[in-house]
């Protein structure tokens, strides 16, 4: 993967606040359920896709396909610093696909369904 970029996305919640989470891209921020699952990042084929938590969360247990098709060539999995790392498969130009977002805050597990657009 030499030379390919890496996305970075960042999911935040707070204690007081713990979903839906603030989800950002550094492109684009959403703060509400509606947002999260409306927000789309603009990825190419082969990019590596970070996943970091922000906030009061306290992990990331889980970055999956929700279904249709598996938008990551090689599935995201957790890395010894907390984040979660995959990467974008071979799709279209503007194939969008749906995938999840499992975190903690606190003792409760929260899920959330963003979506990924590919952009050649």
């Amino acid at each position: 993967m030499c030379g390919s970029t890496t996305v970075t996305i960042t999911i935040s919640a707070t204690n007081a606040n713990p979903f839906p989470p603030t989800i950002s891209d550094g492109t684009n921020v959403a703060s509400t359920q509606m947002d999260d699952d409306n927000l789309t990042t603009s990825v190419k084929s082969g990019y590596i896709i970070v996943f970091k938590k922000g906030g009061d969360i306290g992990a990331l247990t889980g970055i999956y396909e929700t279904g249709g098709s598996n938008v990551f060539s090689t599935n995201p999995a957790p890395q010894p610093d907390g984040t979660w790392k995959g990467v974008i498969g071979n799709f279209p130009a503007n194939t969008i696909e749906s995938y999840g977002i499992s975190y903690t805050v606190g003792a409760v597990t929260y899920n959330q369904d963003p979506k990924i657009m590919i952009n050649k």
